[in-house]
């Protein structure tokens, strides 16, 4: 793959340059509305050209997000191919992702939001406004994007002030979304308004509100507090101040709240097997399992309220000489208090599903940035990371067992304590089985790093940057200090445990300028995902720590802008083997899960982007992604129920070496097409329909069958006026209602008991979506 991608970048690097002179010596002069848009992103921490950027990634604007009702970072999947969504929405990037769902680790594709790194998701803001750019970096980002991440990086660029201007937006989008029964509604508000402080000082304010029907349709009874719609809003404040002296300073701040679970917990049962102690349960609902089942039951509470924001300061200073200092200062936080029903039936397996998490981080960045237009240009810095969670996580059940039987012994839940033995209780249990823990962990991370690109001549340029990472962690874990169970998931235990690492990441490359509008790269880099605990430990004296795991990676391609901007055309190549990967383990010996560096593999393939405007007013694009990704080697993959492995029959458990890694289909593709035309001198219409296919995908280690989905494809569309400073549309997501899952897992009660049912968790996504949008500017 890797040979072909070579000779294919090769071929056409040499092409596109014959085909370049060609055009430019040929074309007719264009207006500027028969010509692509200039897309600048900040891949390598500064404004550049797509095009002239050694990296592969992909841009949204703000304008296509709102076009395609793309509203928060679940939802971008549908316009980036190498972007797939899986279990609590957790981001895989070129098949590599989070596949140990712990806390207490760093995810592997990270995300950036207005240049702070967001050590947890969770962090984030949950609904995209007032939004510049979205950009997905692809592959390791290991140097200048503050916290390593490992596999890519989702890159948030807001709007900023303008000075001088006073102006603003506001734009709604009302949408019925289809379901079981009574389709569901939802709405969406945002404004923003920019306004002048002083001649050199601007301050911008923006706001949200996002009010959604749960997408599953609850049945049965509820528990005392049942909070499944979605409701969401938000505020954010920027104020620069830039004098005429190369002083600059912007300081911002939002606050964001969430309430509800749908969007998050929108699971069902998939499959059952014969014999699952849920069948009964379920039928007594009317919850009837399938790939296309939107039902769900529950008799315990469920809610989820968060909150998140921070506050970040941006200091700079810009020489007579074009050099440049900045420091960036940041806080963000996060608070979650969430419970669900562990069972998803109507009866009590697992009804206590509870966790209440504190999070802070604190970052600081110190960065010397050279000129642009030099023949060395490029960066270097300081940068500090500071992060403390505290949470607090308690699950019990009672297994379906009635309560008569229960209160005696031996399960002796609720049960009156009375001395004297059997078949007297000693102890009154909370549940039947679980557990109940606290986390308190803190991480601290000091680096230094540095990326310079040094101009050979007019068309060659070197790359070279390397980081220096230290990073101290420090965990405290308290497992079943506050209840008592008959099948406790872990003993009573207090850990308290610390470790620290060193370690040195690098890159190095090269980029050819055919002509000014095709260039070539090949780049070679070092990645690092920093270490991480267990938050669960088996035996008093477990060793809950985590290695860092490292990558080495390969990328080239070639990126073109042909026929006088009236086409663009990049491709790359790439090829990056992860060692030490951080994934969820199982522990034949304690019979548990636990989070380890248990895996190697590589990820390889190719990536296609096509933009192109072939006539006046039309726009068409394509972004495709060829993907093999495989472990090369993975004991201790859990087996699922009914694997033939011989393995399996003895411990559990099996190497995985050379399964494809989960939610890695191998090819991936989408198309939009918009096309706009003059409709009266103060109007002018468009129209749009997009195309995303996706191969089939598995999304566990072990390729479960009845985790596998088929192919998709998931059709969209948009119709609408426009103005000079307003626009309504209308449109639809998914329109052919092609309903399909974020994410299948074994249901694990069964699981534990020998049989393979499956439950699945939707997204918004997943269903068709029809609405309409209306938006003004002033």
């Amino acid at each position: 793959m890797l040979q072909s991608a070579s000779i294919l970048a090769f071929t056409l690097g040499s092409a596109t340059s014959a085909l370049a002179q060609s055009a430019g010596g040929t074309a007719p002069s264009l207006a500027s509305g028969d010509t692509l848009d200039e897309i600048v992103v900040t891949a390598q921490r500064r404004p550049e050209r797509l095009q002239t950027v050694p990296v592969s990634v992909t841009a949204l604007s703000a304008d296509s997000l709102i076009e395609r009702g793309l509203n928060d970072q679940t939802q971008i999947t549908l316009a980036a191919p190498s972007l797939q969504l899986g279990k609590e929405n957790n981001f895989t990037v070129r098949g590599i992702g989070t596949l140990a769902f712990a806390g207490t680790i760093d995810p592997s594709v990270a995300q950036a939001i207005d240049e702070v790194n967001i050590g947890r998701s969770l962090a984030a803001p949950p609904v995209f406004y007032d939004i510049a750019q979205v950009e997905v970096l692809n592959g390791p980002q290991g140097l200048l994007f503050g916290k390593n991440a490992s596999a890519g990086l989702v890159n948030i660029g807001t709007a900023m002030p303008v000075l001088g201007e006073t102006s603003g937006s506001v734009d709604l989008e009302g949408v019925s979304r289809s379901r079981p029964g009574s389709n569901g509604k939802g709405l969406i508000a945002r404004a923003a308004l920019n306004v002048p402080v002083t001649s050199d000082s601007a301050l911008r304010i923006a706001a949200f509100h996002s009010s959604q029907d749960a997408l599953t349709r609850h049945v049965g009874g509820k528990g005392a507090k049942y909070e499944d719609d979605l409701s969401q809003s938000g505020i954010r404040a920027k104020y620069d101040y830039m004098p005429d002296n190369g002083f600059s300073l912007r300081l911002q701040g939002d606050y964001n709240k969430s309430a509800g679970i749908s969007g998050f917990y929108d699971g069902t049962f998939r499959s059952m097997a014969a014999g699952s102690v849920n069948t009964g349960p379920l039928a007594a609902d009317g919850v009837v399992p399938g790939k296309d089942n939107l039902v769900a039951a529950a008799d315990a509470p469920a809610y989820r309220n968060l909150r998140n924001g921070g506050a970040q300061a941006s200091l700079g200073y810009e020489f007579a000489n074009g050099w440049s200092i900045n420091n960036i200062a940041a806080w963000r936080f996060f608070k979650m208090d969430q419970q669900i029903d562990g069972d998803t039936t109507g009866q009590n397996a697992a009804n206590l599903n509870h966790n209440n998490t504190r999070y802070d981080q604190f970052s600081n960045e110190l960065r010397l940035v050279l000129p642009q237009d030099e023949k060395l240009t490029g960066q270097a810095g300081l940068y500090y990371f500071h992060s403390k969670i505290d949470t607090f996580l308690e699950i019990g059940g009672d297994n379906f067992f009635p309560p008569a039987m229960l209160a005696g012994f031996p399960f002796c839940v609720g049960a009156m304590v009375t001395p004297g033995g059997p078949p007297n209780c000693s102890v009154s249990n909370d549940f039947f089985l679980g557990i109940d823990k606290t986390i308190v962990q803190s991480t601290d991370s000091y680096a230094a790093f540095g990326q310079l690109t040094y101009a050979v001549t007019d068309q060659l340029k070197l790359i070279a940057g390397a980081r220096v990472t230290r990073d101290e962690l420090s965990i405290d874990l308290g497992q079943n200090q506050l209840r008592n169970y008959f099948a406790p998931f872990a003993s009573k235990q207090l850990y308290n445990q610390s470790l620290d690492n060193t370690d040195f990441s690098y890159k190095a490359g090269l980029q050819y300028e055919f002509t000014p509008n095709v260039m070539a790269y090949g780049t070679y880099a070092r990645g690092y995902k920093g270490p991480g605990f267990n938050d669960v430990g088996t035996s008093p004296d477990f060793d809950l720590s985590i290695r860092p795991e490292t990558s080495k990676s390969f990328e080239a391609g070639v990126k073109s802008t042909l026929l006088d901007r009236r086409l663009m055309l990049n491709v790359s190549a790439f090829h990056t083997k992860f060692s030490n990967y951080q994934t969820q383990s199982f522990d034949p010996v304690v019979r548990t899960f636990v989070v380890a560096n248990g895996a190697s593999l590589t990820s390889k393939g190719i990536e296609l982007s096509i933009n192109a405007k072939p006539l006046h007013g039309l726009t068409i694009g394509n972004s495709t992604t060829i993907l093999n990704s495989k472990f090369d080697d993975f004991p201790g993959a859990q087996c699922y129920p009914g694997q033939t492995t011989p393995s399996c029959a003895t411990n559990e458990s099996f190497n995985a070496g050379g399964l494809r890694s989960p939610s890695s289909p191998k090819f991936t593709t989408t198309t939009n097409v918009s096309y706009e035309t003059a409709v009266s001198n103060d109007l002018t219409g468009f129209i749009g329909a997009d195309w995303y296919h996706r191969s089939s995908i598995n999304f566990l280690i072990s390729q479960a069958p009845g985790a596998h989905v088929g192919a998709i494809d998931v059709l969209g569309a948009n119709i609408g006026v426009k103005g000079d400073n307003w626009r309504v549309a209308l449109f639809c997501k998914n329109c052919t209602n092609e309903v399909y899952p974020n994410y299948i897992d074994l249901e694990s009660g069964d699981s534990i008991a020998g049989l393979a049912s499956y439950v699945q968790q939707f997204g918004f996504n997943s269903v068709r979506t029809v609405g309409v949008q209306l938006g003004l500017t002033f």
